[in-house]
């Protein structure tokens, strides 16, 4: 009988993560076995930076395991998923506060600037818009999504890269567009709860998952 995938949810110490076990597993069918922990593991076959948290109390548990994390993603191909924070996670650093992310991406992690219409936190359903071009064919996470679909927001951040080329899809609120989906290689990060967005965030889960079943080298 082959052994399960596992995904490691990493656990900043906040906020119910259930919801994003649930999704993997379902996405899976149950190939693939979600486990959540503080600690990271080498020999989990994918990780998610979840969406729960402050950037500089997240950034306190994510310098712990940093050099073990960028080791794995670089030298094995580690597949990971940023999700709303966990993708902020993956950039320089942010106004929300002290400390360093990951810096996978070059860019900082910008607050919305409030206006009459624009308020905030960004919170609800708002559309994304695939990047024009061969984002269909050539994304790995964006593999049979519509060109606009709607996903679900809870921020008052959002990263803004020095490279638009691993951008794949934008949103836009208010006079603010900001990134709704980043990707390079076996890296990737959602601005969106995939969680908690119905039919799109489920098939985006689905398209992690079943790159992160094809396996890497280790």
């Amino acid at each position: 009988m082959l052994q399960k995938k596992t995904i490691q949810i990493l656990d900043y110490g906040s906020g119910n993560l259930f919801s994003i076990q649930n999704s993997i597993e379902r996405a899976s069918k149950g190939k693939v076995k979600a486990i959540v922990r503080s600690n990271f593991q080498e020999t989990n076959d994918g990780l998610i930076l979840p969406g729960v948290g402050s950037f500089s109390f997240a950034q306190r548990i994510l310098e712990q395991n940093r050099e073990q994390i960028i080791g794995a993603i670089k030298d094995s191909s580690l597949p990971l998923l940023g999700i709303c924070l966990g993708m902020q996670l993956l950039f320089e650093k942010s106004e929300e506060g002290p400390g360093s992310g990951l810096n996978l991406f070059k860019g900082n992690v910008e607050r919305f600037r409030e206006d009459a219409k624009t308020k905030i936190p960004h919170i609800g359903w708002n559309t994304f818009r695939l990047v024009r071009g061969k984002t269909k064919a050539s994304s790995k996470l964006c593999k049979g999504l519509a060109e606009e679909s709607w996903a679900y927001y809870v921020h008052s951040y959002f990263p803004k890269p020095k490279d638009d080329s691993v951008v794949k899809a934008w949103t836009k609120y208010g006079k603010n567009e900001f990134p709704a989906i980043i990707e390079r290689e076996n890296i990737f990060g959602t601005q969106f709860h995939p969680e908690k967005s119905g039919a799109a965030g489920l098939k985006l889960i689905s398209n992690f998952v079943d790159y992160v079943v094809k396996g890497r080298k280790k």
